[in-house]
């Protein structure tokens, strides 16, 4: 019974947030991002990510942590267009170092796959009204301000 269990569990893939947090704990981000990957879960979760899934955002940092570099930019991008829908999400996992994946500067930096590029100056607008709407709490305040810096720059 157990034979044939296994292909049925590798053929279902990662469905949710929390069994690909269970799959990072058990096996390791790189296993676990390389598994979203193979089974074609990649677009379904950046696409959560795009759409403000808190749940699958707040584990940004695994898969960051465990993604390739070809797919670093989709990841980035992502969150980045998630920041109108859920700004305090986004700027909770961004990092103030600049690292090349969750770098608020390149979060809220616009960058390409953020957006439409007819939609440009929409999405800044409304990136930055949510941003600005932020309450200024220690966990996010530098955050913020970066972020507000980097969305003005991104405007020109």
């Amino acid at each position: 019974m157990k034979i044939l269990l296994a292909p049925i569990l590798m053929l279902a893939g990662v469905l949710s947030a929390s069994q690909f947090a269970g799959q990072v704990r058990t096996d390791g981000p790189k296993p676990a991002v390389a598994a979203l990957l193979d089974g074609g879960d990649w677009p379904r979760v950046m696409a959560a990510i795009r759409n403000g899934a808190a749940d699958w955002i707040a584990l940004a940092p695994e898969l960051a942590r465990g993604v390739d570099p070809a797919h670093e930019a989709d990841l980035s991008a992502a969150l980045a267009a998630a920041l109108p829908r859920a700004p305090s999400e986004v700027l909770a996992v961004t990092d103030l170092r600049r690292s090349r994946v969750l770098g608020v500067q390149l979060v809220c930096g616009a960058p390409a796959g953020s957006h439409a590029p007819a939609a440009r100056a929409a999405y800044l607008a409304d990136a930055r009204e949510a941003v600005e709407l932020l309450p200024d709490v220690a966990a996010i305040g530098r955050a913020k301000a970066v972020c507000l810096k980097e969305l003005a720059l991104a405007a020109g």
